[in-house]
């Protein structure tokens, strides 16, 4: 995979950051400083996550010695799969009526860790599958632009949260997804 499809997977969970911080930020109002920290903590641990879930991908995924490229096509729609999965995971909260959103009281250290790993399993998800699909081994491409576009739009989406500033979450959510789903399809179409 490219560096390009890297950037916009991290852009795809960092507005799931922003949209999560901004329910959380209006719910417990906590300093920017001491929400920085939460979310660079937070930004550290999904970066680690996706990277842990793209070395499993790469031990897991089908190759031959003889052929090279002979599994490619199956690794690709391995990945997608994983995606479509995360997708329907990610945005089936949103198409309810009444749409029951998980939120995080930011002050207390032990919830912070229920949080990050709580959502950081689609993160992770998403880099097992993308570990099928990658040859070498990416440790830049795959932790810098997560750690980056999970840091900013977390923190934006907090800050939005503490001025109560009004959005449509399930418009950003969709558009995260959009981003997903453009990726696997791209590395469908790159492999066949």
């Amino acid at each position: 995979m490219s560096i390009v499809s890297y950037i916009v997977i991290a852009l795809a969970f960092g507005l799931v950051n922003m949209l999560l911080f901004r329910r959380c930020g209006e719910a417990t109002p906590v300093r920017l400083s001491a929400g920085l920290l939460i979310i660079l903590g937070q930004s550290a641990i999904h970066a680690v996550m996706f990277y842990l879930g793209g070395l499993l991908g790469m031990l897991l995924c089908l190759h031959s010695v003889d052929a090279p490229g002979m599994y490619d096509d199956i690794n690709a729609y391995i990945f997608l799969g994983i995606v479509v999965a995360v997708i329907v995971r990610m945005l089936f909260p949103y198409l309810r009526k009444e749409p029951r959103l998980p939120m995080f009281d930011l002050d207390q250290g032990l919830r912070f860790i229920l949080m990050t790993l709580v959502t950081g399993i689609n993160v992770f998800l998403v880099g097992l599958g993308a570990g099928f699909v990658e040859e070498v081994n990416p440790i830049h491409k795959m932790v810098w632009p997560m750690f980056i576009a999970s840091l900013l739009l977390g923190y934006w989406g907090l800050m939005l949260g503490r001025q109560k500033v009004e959005m449509r979450p399930r418009r950003w959510m969709v558009v995260a997804c959009v981003l997903l789903l453009g990726t696997a399809i791209a590395a469908c179409v790159n492999a066949g």
